[in-house]
């Protein structure tokens, strides 16, 4: 058995400066779904090997081959072939990295792989920082889907692919964002400032949630349940730093090149509060990010759940309702916490018509854009309204902090009324019409 895991190379790594590598070429004779034959050379090595399986495990038999064998085979492979050279790089514990760059067709692309001994090796595995995405079990990045096909196509990473079922594509996604997160999880903690690596991999985590909420019905509610509680447990770890970053942004914004006493006292208090929170993404805090981040990534790899289409076009519409009635309630109301909410239903919107987008007519990819715009403007107002709960706790000279206060209030009208404004155009289909609209491009895709 051939037990082994795949990432994309996250930058090169400083091992590999000054290692040749040794020059593969490899094609292949016989490629399916789940079996593989090719030929390969390998510096002066040639080999005929034979694969069954997919995934993080699979069966291998290797025969060697003298060179006038591979001669007569090689042929017989044009137009599945790819060449790279192949670094190999030792990690703790006795375990190497295989990093192949390849060139032709796919030049500018690197992997690594490293093989295991046992599935419980393979699942305590700690990838280094320089180890980017994992691809493990995805088949548009099998050696063989990347000598027929090429490289997958970058916009369709997290979003259904041609002829994926909508259920086992949307799983795909869920690995895909949580393995996202991980690689920026790992990055955060190597990285003199993490706020940027902190700040996508809670986007991933939300478009994670966004995904599984597609999945209503499609899975067991404990389990999509289970899911999303592990994402929203490792975004709320990593909420500290992050919230104190978008504060001070948010007050920068607020009082632009005019900063008052008063703005510099809150601006000071706040960057001494960043630091102290910068202190919470220590090495015990992260690695428990990442066990929550992996084990929703590890239910969801290579799952196949077909024939779900109506289902998922269901729960986008719910959502859709969702979203309909909290704009409702916050335009009544005016309470930051409607706002909030609806936030996270514009949010949910735009992330499951992007993973949807590739079939759908253009008048979607219009609505995406208006539920993009619309949860970015929505953010701002939150980060208002956090700004303004946190001046209200903070002991500023009274004048000074009335005036910031009627700032907040002066810049949170205004957005106020740019959302609904928007909300009315984007939420205008009635919900029935909407799920129609839907199910018919899917359909007829």
């Amino acid at each position: 058995m051939e037990i082994e895991r795949k990432f994309l190379v996250n930058g090169t790594p400083a091992e590999l400066e000054g290692s040749g590598g040794v020059q593969l070429l490899q094609g292949y004779l016989l490629a399916s779904q789940d079996s593989e034959i090719r030929v390969r050379q390998a510096g002066a090595r040639t080999l005929l090997t034979v694969k069954r399986g997919q995934g993080e495990s699979r069966e291998e038999v290797e025969v060697p081959l003298d060179q006038s064998a591979f001669s007569e085979l090689w042929p017989l492979t044009e137009g599945s072939r790819v060449e790279k050279v192949r670094h190999r790089v030792s990690l703790d514990g006795g375990l190497v990295a295989e990093v192949d760059i390849y060139s032709g067709d796919l030049d500018g692309t690197s992997v690594v792989e490293v093989e295991f001994g046992s599935v419980e090796e393979a699942s305590r595995f700690e990838p280094p920082s320089w180890f980017g995405r994992e691809l493990t079990g995805d088949p548009a990045w099998a050696n063989q889907s990347l000598a027929m096909a090429g490289r997958p196509v970058k916009g369709l990473e997290f979003r259904l692919r041609p002829g994926e079922d909508p259920g086992t594509g949307i799983c795909r996604i869920v690995t895909a964002r949580t393995s996202q997160a991980l690689a920026n999880v790992r990055a955060a903690g190597h990285s003199r400032d993490s706020a940027e690596h902190v700040h996508e991999a809670r986007k991933s985590l939300k478009k994670s949630r966004s995904a599984l909420r597609l999945l209503r019905g499609v899975i067991s509610d404990d389990e999509r349940k289970n899911s999303n509680g592990l994402c929203r447990s490792a975004a709320r770890m990593l909420s500290g730093p992050r919230d104190a970053e978008v504060k001070l942004a948010t007050l920068a914004s607020l009082v632009g090149g005019s900063e008052t006493q008063a703005a510099r006292a809150w601006r000071v208090a706040l960057e001494r509060e960043a630091d102290v929170h910068r202190g919470d993404l220590n090495p015990q805090s992260l690695q428990e990010v990442r066990q929550s981040i992996g084990k929703v990534r590890r239910q969801f790899q290579e799952r196949k759940e077909p024939g779900e289409l109506e289902t998922v076009v269901s729960n986008l519409g719910r959502g859709y309702r969702r979203g309909r009635n909290s704009m409702k309630s916050a335009r009544k109301s005016g309470e930051p916490e409607h706002f909030h909410d609806w936030r996270k239903r514009a949010k949910d919107l735009r992330y499951q018509l992007e993973m949807l987008e590739p079939r759908l007519s253009s008048g979607f990819t219009e609505l995406r854009e208006m539920a993009e715009e619309l949860a970015e403007m929505l953010g701002d107002l939150h980060d208002l309204d956090v700004l303004g709960d946190d001046l209200a706790q903070r002991a500023l000279d009274e004048e000074g902090k009335s005036q910031m206060s009627a700032l907040i209030l002066e810049s949170r009208e205004r957005l106020v009324q740019e959302c609904l404004e928007l909300g009315r155009d984007t939420y205008k289909q009635k919900p029935g019409k909407f799920i129609n609209r839907l199910g018919g491009d899917l359909r007829a895709d």
